[in-house]
């Protein structure tokens, strides 16, 4: 499951709409995955699911993204980071600087 995945598996909508507020912003800047790794786990200890079982659903579905995207990242091609953190269409309408902004983010040596 990658980031945009992670953010649309969450049934509610206000806190979908919360979460991806803060993601599409992390995707903007210059920060890099453990800075998005801090940006949701503060989200998520800041907001109340309307249920336990979605609460718990989506923690697991979060460490499973942390353990393989985040802490993965180092094995992973630049075409498989833009996968993983939604970033293709930031890519595929950038240019080298931009660019280059985008492989450090992701911790990819240009």
């Amino acid at each position: 499951m990658n980031l945009d995945e992670l953010v649309e598996s969450i049934s509610e909508s206000d806190l979908k709409a919360q979460l991806s507020h803060w993601i599409e912003g992390w995707k903007a800047d210059d920060s890099d995955v453990e800075k998005l790794s801090a940006i949701i786990d503060k989200w998520y200890g800041n907001v109340w699911f309307s249920d336990r079982q979605s609460q718990s659903e989506f923690y697991e579905r979060f460490q499973n993204f942390k353990e393989e995207a985040i802490r993965g990242i180092g094995g992973m091609t630049v075409n498989e980071r833009l996968y993983w953190f939604g970033l293709f269409d930031h890519w595929d309408n950038s240019d080298g600087e931009s660019r280059d902004r985008i492989r450090a983010k992701l911790r990819a040596a240009a």
